[in-house]
């Protein structure tokens, strides 16, 4: 609790209020001691729980001090006597104190009153509670003092507390939680003239039960009471049932309402109207918290709906609410910046219409599988149909299916969008990166053995196809490196890459195999035409020397091997075919190519 609260409830004037309240409980309640003994009707504890309920426990004695000489006092002077009053003084305040105490462990009121049906039971089953456990040596007292036997004295004493507790102490948990005043203050002018309707309303009905004797018309407040409980809540089942209780008990106590009609006994009629209103009270007060729990739930709901549209409509994701059938019910704003689409024409319209035409299957499989699976998500990714300027964009889609809350309930589908495209640019780049060597530019060996797998499969299906691979090697190269450094040997190896690119065809791969060797895929060459290609690429790279910084040049010379890919070959015959040629050259004088026998 804040201190604040502590001081509020502490405080010289509240302390007065209450003591002033407690009095006027226990000298009403005192006047119901028919036949001696205790009294039949309790409703001191239903004023003073409610205090401790909501005190930090190290404050109780600063309530003790003012309740336990109270019913001290009032017990000696209208009770049963000095004798009785120094043992139920404390008895009072310890029943209180159980009740207080459950409230605080099992349900704590410092949040505010009657919120939850758990609170609710908690007040009226621990009330009960209470009041059978002090009812046994407050009753031996009675019965020691006015010798009107123990069960008569613990029955009352259970029944007239406990039924006392549970009229009250909602209305005074209501008074202290401040939930009355705040209601008052945030209420607007037609919620407080609906309040006062119902509170005449109540009133009337009430009066009108008790103030006969002819007929009993005690189901009648149910009612009003009914009615201002379900269109005020917590608020209008305190009001209805304080009004109701107050008029029910002194009426009755003056002998009229439906209490005439039963047989003359005092303590009979004061427990069966006290029955009523616990009855009432029961039946309200739950109802009442489980429509504090409903509209809690559906501020709740509001508040999420707000936030989700609030989310959705500033995120940079694209969020689309589908039917079964995949027609657009809800889209964000957030879809404009995806290409030229507009919310309110989206309305109504498929949502296939928003991909390209080739990925469409995909993002429909993903859309049937969501149905098939709901709750669980499913992953696709497509690309955009173009835009008046041709664009495309690819996005990750991800889709799950949510099931009805209620039976009958059309099933709908929940998208959200994400532009992955600067992701797949970087993931081909990747990829690029992946199948080609740094130094060079050229491809790497991955590549080239792709390369090779495809001719070798388009010769192997088309005994008319030529094809040819050559293996270049530059000669002396370590050399190079040993001279004039690795940097020099770097330039050499892009020079070569240079020269390479401009000698070969568009659709020839050129590709370093690694360190200083080098491959091409010569498709569609025969082995003149890949003679050609390799003499020219050779002579262009002895014609012209490496410039370094400092003005230096470096002349070199490669060797080549070529082999002409056959259909029945595999990848590795083919590459033992061209290295062996590729050795026969080095070894022949180096400078030169030599063609595979």
């Amino acid at each position: 609790m804040a201190r604040n609260d502590v001081r509020t409830l502490t405080g010289t004037w509240p302390l007065l209020i209450f003591g002033i309240a407690y009095a006027v409980a226990i000298a009403f309640s005192l006047l119901t001691r028919f036949g001696g003994g205790v009294a039949c009707m309790w409703l001191a504890t239903g004023v003073l729980a409610p205090v401790l309920a909501r005190l930090p426990m190290r404050h109780w004695w600063r309530a003790a001090m003012i309740a336990i000489p109270v019913s001290g006092v009032l017990t000696a002077f209208i009770g049963l006597g000095p004798i009785a009053a120094l043992p139920l003084g404390p008895l009072n305040f310890i029943e209180a104190g159980i009740l207080a105490y459950l409230l605080k462990r099992l349900a704590p009121v410092d949040d505010g009153a009657l919120r939850s049906i758990g609170q609710v039971a908690v007040l009226i089953l621990g009330g009960l509670l209470a009041a059978m456990l002090v009812g046994v040596p407050a009753a031996v007292v009675a019965d020691q003092v006015s010798q009107t036997g123990f069960a008569h004295n613990w029955s009352n004493w259970a029944t007239g507390h406990a039924l006392g507790t549970i009229a009250v102490a909602p209305i005074v948990l209501l008074l202290l939680s401040g939930d009355l005043g705040e209601w008052w203050r945030s209420a607007g002018r037609g919620e407080r003239i609906e309040a006062g309707v119902h509170a005449a309303f109540v009133t009337a009905i009430a009066l009108a039960t008790f103030a006969q004797s002819i007929m009993p018309l005690s189901f009648l407040p149910i009612l009003p009471v009914t009615l201002a409980t379900f269109r005020l809540g917590r608020v209008g089942a305190a009001m209805s049932t304080l009004i109701l209780s107050t008029i029910a008990i002194l009426f009755s106590m003056q002998g009229t309402g439906p209490v005439a009609l039963l047989p003359p006994e005092p303590a009979l009629r004061m427990h069966l109207i006290q029955f009523y209103l616990a009855t009432v009270v029961i039946t309200v007060l739950p109802a009442a918290a489980d429509l504090r729990r409903r509209k809690d739930v559906l501020r709740r709901l509001s508040a999420s709906e707000a936030r989700y549209r609030l989310v959705t409509e500033n995120a940079s994701d694209v969020v689309l609410t589908l039917d079964a059938e995949g027609y657009i019910r809800f889209v964000s704003p957030s879809i404009e910046g995806l290409g030229d689409y507009r919310v309110a024409a989206l309305r109504g319209t498929p949502a296939s219409t928003l991909i390209a035409a080739e990925h469409r299957p995909a993002a429909a499989r993903a859309h049937l599988e969501a149905l098939r699976t709901p709750g669980t998500s499913q992953i696709v990714e497509v690309e955009t149909r173009p835009d008046a300027d041709g664009h495309q964009r690819w996005i990750e889609m991800r889709v799950r299916a949510i099931e009805p809350e209620v039976a009958g309930d059309a099933i709908e589908l929940v998208c959200a969008i994400r532009d992955i495209s600067k992701r797949k640019s970087v993931e081909a780049e990747l990829q690029r990166a992946a199948r080609t060597d740094p130094l060079t530019g050229l491809a790497n060996r991955r590549l080239f053995n792709d390369a090779l797998d495809l001719v070798l499969d388009r010769v192997g299906r088309d005994e008319r196809a030529n094809a040819c691979i050559a293996i270049f090697d530059i000669d002396h190269f370590k050399r190079v490196n040993d001279a004039f450094g690795h940097d020099a040997g770097d330039r050499v190896l892009a020079r070569f890459a240079a020269v390479a690119s401009r000698a070969t065809r568009a659709k020839d791969l050129v590709a370093r195999l690694g360190g200083e060797e080098f491959g091409l895929v010569l498709p569609g060459a025969t082995q003149a035409e890949a003679q050609a290609i390799c003499e020219r690429l050779r002579g262009d790279f002895a014609g012209e020397a490496t410039v370094l910084d400092d003005g230096s040049r470096i002349w070199s010379t490669v060797s080549a091997g070529i082999a002409t890919i056959g259909g029945d070959e595999s990848r590795a015959d083919v590459m033992r075919t061209a290295d062996a040629a590729l050795y026969a050259a080095k070894r022949a004088g180096r400078d030169r190519l030599v063609l595979a026998a």
